[in-house]
């Protein structure tokens, strides 16, 4: 796990698409897939329910972690500040 794939799924959690996502941030949605399925790799479980056509939704473990990556996010910035 590294900062770049929180970061990634951090952005994916704030667009609630892939596809939106990919095209906001100019990477490709198959890099994003990548980087998530990795970190649902590296952590044991699935962080997003995939809906064909409303995007996604965090799962509960998803929810639990993206609060985790916004405080640690704002620490950082204050950190730095």
């Amino acid at each position: 796990m590294n900062w770049k794939k929180l970061e990634t799924f951090k952005k994916i959690s704030t667009y609630k698409s892939f596809n939106h996502a990919s095209k906001v941030l100019k990477k490709s949605q198959s890099s994003f897939s990548r980087d998530i399925m990795s970190l649902e790799k590296d952590l044991g479980f699935k962080l997003f329910i995939r809906h064909m056509k409303n995007g996604i939704q965090l799962t509960e473990k998803g929810n639990a972690l993206l609060k985790v990556v916004n405080e640690f996010d704002t620490n950082l910035s204050l950190f730095k500040n």
